[in-house]
Order: C-alpha cells, then structure tokens, then sequence
C-alpha cells in the first residue's frame, strides 16, 4: 500500500518507563495500529479541539457584541415610548374636552337615533335568554 501524505517530520519526546508502558496498553486498547498513529491522531484531535474551540469563542464574542447593541436598542425603544405614553397623558391645555367632543360629533342616521344605538341589537327578552 503506498503512503498518500508521507511523513517526513519526527518528533521525539523523552518518557519514563512507566509512561511508555501506560502508552503501549493505551495503543492495543484504543486499537490504533502503532504508538506513533496514536500519538499522531491524539494530537490531530487536540489541534482541532482547538482551532474549533478558537472558532466557537470568536463567534460567541461576536454574539455577545449584537445582543449588546440589542438591548441598547430595546431600552432606547422603551424610553422612546414611555415618552410618548407621558405626552398622552398630559391634558390639552388648549383643545376641548375628548368626551364633550366626541359626544357632539357622533354621527346620527335620519332617525335621529345615533349610529351607535341603531346598529346595536335589542335587548334580549326573558324568552330568548
């Protein structure tokens, strides 16, 4: 079978005979074929915890930024309105009163019975309740 990516560099790291052993039982039980295919995927699988770890803290940062403008915004909102509900509140110094006028302007229908009375049901008699 030939070798796809070749592997040219070499690492050595010193161990104890103990640590040697540890690995060695590590290696058949994993089931990897040789110590240096463990170590070697054992790294690969830290550099790309890492890297996505990296990536994942980046995007979580990024996040964090909009929520942030979010609730900036909200509460600017919030203010906007309570403003607004404190404007209606407040009487019109020089316009007339909002029940007197609207009192005087509802619109009649020809039989001088307001339009509000006329499309209105008749009360209920003791038999259809």
């Amino acid at each position: 079978m030939s070798v796809l990516i070749p592997r040219i560099r070499t690492i050595n790291v010193r161990l104890s005979e103990e640590e040697y052993l540890e690995l060695e039982r590590f290696c058949l039980a994993s089931g990897a074929r040789s110590i240096s295919d463990l170590v070697r995927n054992t790294m690969n699988s830290l550099i790309t915890s890492t890297n996505q770890d990296s990536s994942l803290a980046s995007s979580v940062i990024e996040y964090s930024g909009h929520v942030r403008e979010l609730e900036l915004r909200v509460k600017e909102l919030a203010a906007e309105l309570a403003s607004f509900r404190t404007v209606d509140r407040l009487p019109h110094a020089n316009g007339p009163d909002e029940t007197n006028e609207t009192a005087e302007t509802r619109p009649s229908n020809d039989t001088g019975i307001s339009q509000d009375s006329a499309t209105s049901e008749p009360p209920l008699s003791e038999t259809d309740s």
